[in-house]
């Protein structure tokens, strides 16, 4: 058993001649509570990470749970900066890809032209100073779908989405940073990253949503799910207040009842501190489906809202103790070497869909640092992509929500 505030030692594997993540993240395996990821939904996570390269470890990650499913299973998600080792990684296998040498000799044609998009707009990033991702993104950020997935099957295409240099999500309404501004130039990169045609059939919708956004709104992130049914983009929204909502989406022609999507965050008042809007774009208009991103500041701790949304039905109760479980740093062990591992809650989104049962998903952020010492330079880094990914670098559940350093550091700058 590891010691209190250890995790085991990590194994080997290899990617590209080199450990892959796996060989890194297998070790991590007594921070996740078996009620939020069981032995089988641990066992898909691994084999993606067994197909990723150490260097993942030099960006933030993390993990999507499904809180209203019983099943105890987790997606998994990872931030990519251009010019990265883990993007040289992926560009490498994008040109695998094009070749059709294996892996992707066993792979669908999907999953192969996904590659080689990803490939192509990762290599525009690294060597074409005036184009839209060079000019306009921060990181490339992939979710991994892997909830249910057959024994050995290998998973969908990764969901692929644009951050911008600055995220505007943990920012409050009326802040002016950086973000997506160009519909069309942001439509475009989509569908190059994914390669998808016929995109501009939805450009009218994304237009509109621009011209909905109130004073101090801004699209902060969008992407694409291109292993999902029916093909949509997905564009997210920051900097409009909670009670601004309703009326946004009734401005954008959202399908669904807004005065429901309203009542939803009315009965989370109090419990977090910024929202973020996720749509889905179809070529018929605003998607069915609607994502309310609830963030904390890291102030105070997530337990109470974690409370709400179990006595909310949103949250299963043995989900809501995982997630109280949930440890906030500890140091994994392996072969010659020592990380420092950050853990916490990036935000919850509770999807509505008129007609269906609300539910939640958490996402779990996590950070690996080398023990014995921050290097600077890494984590800037590390802190830049979280923004990107409007992520908390120090969300934890324990002590009231704060990592311990992150508390003092609190304590310094607020005036006595």
């Amino acid at each position: 058993m590891p010691l209190q505030g250890e995790v085991a030692r990590a194994g080997m594997g290899g990617v590209d001649g080199h450990g892959s993540f796996a060989s890194i993240l297998e070790g991590c395996r007594p921070l996740f509570p078996r009620t939020l990821v069981d032995a089988d939904g641990w066992r898909r996570v691994l084999e993606v990470a067994g197909h990723l390269p150490r260097s993942v470890i030099d960006e933030p990650f993390g993990f999507e749970l499904r809180l209203g499913e019983p099943s105890p299973e987790a997606d998994f998600f990872v931030a990519v900066r251009p010019r990265s080792e883990l993007a040289q990684h992926f560009i490498r296998e994008g040109a695998r890809a094009e070749r059709g040498s294996p892996p992707a000799a066993k792979a669908a044609t999907a999953t192969k032209a996904a590659a080689a998009a990803l490939a192509a707009s990762l290599r525009e990033q690294a060597m074409d100073p005036g184009s839209y991702f060079a000019r306009c993104v921060a990181s490339v950020v992939l979710e991994y779908d892997l909830a249910g997935l057959a024994p050995r099957h290998p998973p969908a295409p990764p969901g692929i989405f644009l951050a911008p240099e600055r995220s505007a999500t943990v920012l409050p309404p009326g802040e002016n940073p950086f973000r997506h501004e160009d519909p069309a130039g942001l439509l475009a990169a989509l569908a190059v990253t994914v390669g998808w045609d016929g995109h501009e059939e939805m450009l009218g919708t994304v237009e509109r949503i621009f011209a909905s956004l109130p004073q101090g709104g801004h699209v902060f992130q969008a992407g694409a799910l291109p292993g999902r049914s029916p093909k949509a983009f997905r564009i997210l929204l920051g900097g409009v207040a909670a009670e601004r909502v309703p009326a946004l989406l009734e401005r954008v022609q959202w399908p669904g009842p807004a005065d429901e999507a309203g009542a939803v965050l009315a009965s989370m008042e109090g419990l977090f501190d910024l929202v973020a809007v996720s749509l889905d774009v179809t070529a018929r208009g605003p998607g069915p489906r609607l994502g309310l991103e609830l963030y904390r500041l890291g102030m105070v701790g997530w337990r109470p809202f974690i409370a709400r949304i179990e006595e909310n039905g949103w949250c299963l109760p043995a989900k809501a103790e995982g997630l109280r479980r949930w440890r906030g740093a500890e140091r994994l062990f392996g072969a010659g070497e020592a990380h420092r591992i950050r853990m916490g809650l990036s935000h919850v989104k509770l999807v509505v869909e008129g007609g269906a049962r609300t539910h939640a998903k958490a996402y779990a952020g996590m950070s690996l640092l080398p023990d014995g010492g921050l290097h600077t330079d890494h984590a800037e880094q590390q802190a830049k992509a979280c923004a990107g990914m409007g992520m908390l670098p120090d969300g934890g559940l324990h002590d009231g929500g704060l990592h311990t350093d992150h508390a003092e550091q609190q304590a310094k700058a607020s005036p006595a």
